[in-house]
């Protein structure tokens, strides 16, 4: 009994819904033509979504440059306030050890 109320009030709306919205008529070119959409929205969709793929990749790269730009631009401008070389560390190293001369052998004495 209840389901015969609601199949009286579905059936004025269903036949209200076909009035609204009529069956395409069918024709030669119906299913050529529905192809051509359907191929038309997936070259579309996948063409959309390497452009968004391509403009996230973009973007990302643009932000790495800026970022180690920022780190590293400050550090080549600003050189360290002492350029030292090896043969410089050696010669302070022989001047501090007073002329002491070490052999590879004897260890080395701890002065008095």
């Amino acid at each position: 009994m209840d389901q015969d109320r609601v199949k009286d009030k579905l059936d004025p709306l269903w036949t209200e819904y076909r009035e609204a919205c009529p069956d395409p008529e069918p024709s030669a070119h119906f299913m050529p033509q529905m192809w051509q959409r359907i191929e038309a929205r997936r070259n579309a969709m996948s063409s959309a979504w390497f452009r968004i793929w391509a403009e996230v990749w973009l973007v990302a790269t643009v932000m790495a440059v800026i970022v180690m730009g920022a780190i590293l631009i400050p550090r080549l401008q600003n050189p360290p306030a002492y350029q030292v070389s090896y043969v410089d560390v050696l010669a302070a190293a022989d001047s501090a050890n007073d002329g002491a001369v070490v052999s590879a052998n004897e260890p080395a004495s701890e002065p008095e």
